[in-house]
């Protein structure tokens, strides 16, 4: 049959085999559909595989040796099809979305009562109206159901309908349905659910008497909801994973108040909490993974998870930058085993109170640690001071934290450890690899990828470290390694010996023994005849004494021939540090305003901001339209904001993402202190998530007077241009910067 190439588009309507007083009723359009299908063969008692495909407008998603998941997506057919048609006899979940179903009978599924193997049923975005009570009673053997992204449907009739529904069903999915609360499972109580999701609807609290018949559920899911409270727990005693994230929580739920004994995984993140105090973890003595994702939190407590005496792994992720201090026990946790804590922001450091670097000393039994995209502003002693406690650790991830060391006596302190992930950091490599390493690391994978690093030999990477990585289990990629022949040698033939121990084994490039600027060639891939082309000491010998003087002569004429280049040369070498200096009176600049915005951008800045600003008479350096071709990039950017009067940033999301957005901020930043003049006008594109926000873009928000455009709104957008306007009118005497970028600045 035809591949529909993407999700699938169309659903039959009719048995691929129609009886003849089928065939007299239909129209000319469904007859020839019927004829396309019987040209193209049937599918009904073979299996879906990459060489059999499925009815026309749907397509195989998920394979496996037994069964098949098959989804089929209406993309605009006008033919009025009602009926599923015969699907391969190994699907074992079936997709139908986007249909025009609205009265869901037994009729459509009639098609499908024969195949043993369907399992699951997903109905989604089909415009259901109402669903008769035997709607899915044929289907024996169904044990997921899911209707979703359906607003109009009756939940009295989903009531109904489940009640004369397969005994074999255990999972529920009821999703993005508009719902206020979820229909009833009265005649459910002898079935084996154990699987309920309820996300992404409008219940405005949780009540434990939803779901009293459903004895053996033990998943929930109501996530997304706008949930701000929990009534009536005494339905959820079995419950053994509650999903209540992205809700409203004010305040964390007082479980106290009722018993959940069964409680072992509790997903709380991205709720509306501003602190977590001790008290909150109590009454949940079976608790063993908590996730608290995405709560805007200051301080952690002593003390605030030593009541979760079961609890082993631990989530604490994006807190929006908010966190400044963590109490020495606050992780105190004999059980604790698995912490993340990554993307906080969080300066691991000194002080004289409170040191930070002592915070997991009181969860001895950790195995994984990872405080990636965190700031560890401590000295060799004090980070081993920190991880000396973990002797049973495992994994440590260290990504992102501003590293530039690696601290002497690392795998003796973690004797167990086998994972190091210190990706993207500002390690040189300049380390003593049995004094960092140990003679007998544990040590099966290393990740020290993006960073600097420039040689790599038997000294900072001793063999008995390299022997013992397991396959895949070393990541150099993305540094900054040498291709001189006596530097790389050594690795070069190591890597060859040991092909299979190296990850991502195309990206770890070396530099010609050039300036750094110019291009990078894959170590792996080099012949060693272009790693060494030629031995320093035969090189010697060819040199001899009489063609030193031609050299000599050769080389004093090149010079006095290019005495003014040199000259030239040296001067700017000499003044290349001192940056960029205002001229005492006002300048002749090029331009009035240099554009910073992100790519994806782009048709903003051409449509609206470009067009309106010119139609003022403003010069413009846009870069897309004004960068001189063949010029580095980097020089382009500084060259014409030194020749602009202003400098506009239009913020935005993939403007919080962009490295070359930053850049330019970075160097706006640097012109604004040195001349003392506020030359930056501050835009936002759109509302900026707090997901994309860095130190610098939040301290830009809060200390600058920015203009905000409006989508939507005329008036919005009169005094967006107002305000931009008055900031270009602004004179050269506006001498002061914003304090709060000073700050963060100095």
């Amino acid at each position: 049959m035809r591949d529909s190439g993407d999700a699938g588009a169309y659903i039959l309507t009719k048995s691929i085999c129609p009886s003849i007083s089928e065939i007299a009723k239909m129209t000319i359009a469904q007859i020839s559909f019927f004829v396309l299908m019987l040209a193209l063969g049937s599918v009904t008692t073979k299996q879906c595989g990459p060489s059999v495909k499925p009815p026309y407008g749907c397509r195989c998603m998920k394979y496996s040796k037994l069964y098949v998941t098959i989804r089929c997506k209406n993309q605009g057919d006008k033919t009025p099809f009602s009926t599923i048609p015969h699907m391969p006899n190994n699907t074992d979940q079936l997709i139908i979305e986007g249909f025009r179903f609205a009265n869901l009978t037994k009729d459509i599924f009639k098609n499908l009562t024969s195949l043993s193997s369907l399992h699951r049923l997903s109905l989604r975005d089909n415009n259901i109206i109402n669903i008769s009570r035997d709607a899915l009673s044929e289907l024996k053997h169904l044990q997921g159901l899911e209707i979703s992204y359906e607003i109009q449907v009756s939940r009295r009739e989903i009531s109904e309908m489940l009640s004369n529904i397969s005994g074999n069903l255990s999972s529920l999915k009821f999703s993005h349905n508009a719902w206020d609360e979820p229909p009833k499972f009265f005649g459910l109580r002898d079935a084996p659910i154990q699987d309920l999701t309820l996300s992404n609807n409008y219940f405005r609290f949780l009540d434990g008497h939803w779901i009293t018949d459903l004895t053996k559920l033990r998943k929930l899911d109501v996530s997304f909801n706008g949930i701000t409270d929990i009534r009536h727990l005494s339905g959820l005693e079995n419950i053994t994973n509650l999903f209540l994230k992205g809700n409203w929580f004010k305040e964390f739920p007082k479980f106290c108040n009722f018993t959940l004994q069964k409680l072992t995984s509790l997903h709380f993140q991205y709720n509306k909490l501003t602190e977590f105090e001790p008290t909150y973890f109590q009454c949940l003595p079976n608790l063993q993974a908590l996730n608290l994702n995405g709560h805007a939190i200051r301080k952690l407590y002593n003390n605030t998870f030593s009541n979760l005496t079961s609890l082993s792994q631990l989530r604490i992720q994006r807190l929006a930058g908010q966190l400044f201090h963590i109490e020495p026990e606050a992780f105190k946790s004999n059980s604790l085993k698995k912490l993340i804590f990554t993307n906080n922001g969080f300066f691991f450091r000194n002080s004289s109170k409170e040191p930070s670097f002592e915070i997991f000393k009181y969860c001895p039994n950790l195995t994984d640690l990872n405080i990636a995209s965190n700031n560890l502003d401590l000295k060799e002693n004090e980070f081993i001071t920190m991880i000396k406690p973990l002797n049973k650790l495992q994994n440590l991830g260290i990504r992102t934290t501003g590293l530039a060391y690696l601290p002497r006596n690392l795998t003796r302190n973690l004797p167990m450890l086998r994972k190091l992930d210190a990706s993207d950091n500002y390690l040189n490599g300049s380390w003593d690899g049995n004094s960092v390493f140990g003679n007998i690391p544990s040590l099966q994978y290393l990740d020290l990828s993006d960073n600097n690093i420039e040689r790599i030999t038997e000294h900072n990477f001793p063999l008995t470290l390299l022997n013992g990585l397991d396959e895949g289990g070393l990541d150099l990629s993305y540094n900054k390694l040498s291709c001189n022949c006596d530097d790389a040698l050594w690795f070069y033939n190591w890597m060859h010996a040991n092909k299979k121990k190296l990850a991502h084994i195309g990206n770890i490039t070396c530099r010609p023994n050039l300036p750094l600027h110019t291009s990078t060639r894959n170590l792996f891939y080099l012949t060693i005849k272009e790693l060494c082309p030629m031995n320093p000491a035969v090189f010697i010998a060819i040199v001899s004494s009489g063609t030193a003087l031609l050299v000599i002569f050769i080389t004093l004429g090149t010079l006095y021939k290019l005495r003014w280049h040199i000259r030239h040369w040296l001067y700017v070498m000499k003044y290349k540090n001192k940056g960029y200096e205002i001229i005492p009176d006002d300048p002749d600049f090029k331009y009035d305003v240099f554009l910073v915005y992100a790519d994806e951008d782009t048709k903003f800045i051409f449509d609206i901001v470009v067009p309106y600003l010119e139609g003022k008479g403003y010069s413009l350096c846009v870069r897309c339209r004004d960068f001189e071709i063949g010029k580095l990039y980097c020089d382009n950017i500084v060259d014409n904001m030194n020749l602009s009067r202003r400098i506009l940033l239009i913020l935005s999301n993939n403007f919080a993402k962009s490295k070359w957005c930053e850049f330019q901020m970075n160097f706006a930043y640097n012109r604004c202190l040195d001349e003392k003049i506020n030359n930056i006008i501050v835009a936002v594109w759109e509302e900026i998530s707090y997901k994309y926000l860095s130190n610098t873009l939040k301290v830009l928000l809060t200390s600058y007077d920015y203009a905000v455009w409006s989508k939507s709104d005329a008036t919005g957008r009169s005094l967006f241009w107002g305000k931009i306007l008055r900031k270009l009118q602004f004179q050269s005497d506006d001498t002061e910067c914003a304090n709060g970028l000073l700050g963060v600045l100095q």
